[in-house]
């Protein structure tokens, strides 16, 4: 695999949410009421108390919030964690991202790899083909889940592809006084293209997939959680709506560059 430039975010998901529907746009100066959800101005003639521009943004918004849900595996607290998912470009599928500005080519996965081991957790998607290569870079003790999404119908003279590996490591155990804590390495949850998601890029994540990682990594809202290839930036979104359900505001300002590809990668 040819390595090129690797990067992380300019910022991670566990800063607080950008800004809400009354605050100025720090990029255009607009200083009209924007949309938490599509960060598009809120019509003039909307409720004093509307913090969506529209019906359609409203219910996404709402949607993405109550799947994400909130804390519900019980875990011991500790300290708080730094905690970290990595969800580049595939091994050998970097060019489905070649019109992105940020073109990088193939991301190296060595260097993103020994990044992710500086975290006290830590989870790294890739794809059932190149797990094993992928695999052969990690250190011991990685452990491997599975997100079962179901096939992409299309002929195939072989069996389709309907999971995706998530390794991960480290992270929080369960709460050793609580019988009932449960947390499984198995999420199977269908996926539907996300039209209401403002910048969405191909391979975006589920919101259910987003928690199913957090409940991994037994993250609590004390902890930090870096996105590492916030791509259209649900993993961010995610994590704000876990840590406080009545923030779910737009990640991205306009005028940002779209985080992708060989450099930044692809996230939710």
């Amino acid at each position: 695999m040819s390595a090129t430039r690797y990067a992380v975010a300019e910022h991670d998901a566990s800063r607080p949410a950008g800004h809400d529907a009354y605050e100025p746009s720090r990029v255009t100066g607009d200083t009209r009421r924007l949309c938490a959800w599509c960060h598009q101005p809120i019509p003039p003639a909307a409720r004093r108390d509307a913090v969506c521009c529209s019906t359609r943004c409203r219910q996404a918004r709402h949607r993405f919030a109550r799947t994400v849900g909130a804390p519900g595996v019980a875990v011991d607290p500790g300290r708080p964690l730094r905690l970290a998912y990595a969800d580049p470009p595939y091994p050998g599928k970097a060019w489905l991202y070649r019109e992105h500005p940020d073109y990088g080519g193939e991301v190296d996965h060595a260097a993103l790899i020994a990044r992710l081991t500086g975290y006290d957790g830590w989870a790294l998607s890739t794809s059932a083909r190149a797990l094993p290569a992928v695999l052969a870079l990690c250190p011991p003790g990685v452990r491997v889940a599975a997100w079962h999404r179901g096939e992409r119908p299309t002929a195939s003279r072989w069996p389709l592809n309907a999971w995706e590996p998530v390794i991960y490591h480290g992270g929080r155990p369960a709460d050793p006084d609580d019988r009932q804590a449960r947390r499984t390495d198995s999420l199977v949850h269908g996926v539907a293209p996300m039209t209401t998601l403002p910048g969405r890029v191909i391979g975006a994540k589920p919101a259910a997939f987003s928690r199913w990682v957090f409940d991994l990594l037994g993250a609590t809202p004390g902890d930090t959680f870096d996105d590492l290839f916030p791509g259209s930036g649900a993993v961010a979104r995610a994590w704000t709506a876990y840590c406080d359900p009545s923030r779910v505001d737009a990640r991205r300002l306009p005028g940002e560059p779209d985080r992708k590809s060989g450099g930044l990668g692809k996230s939710v």
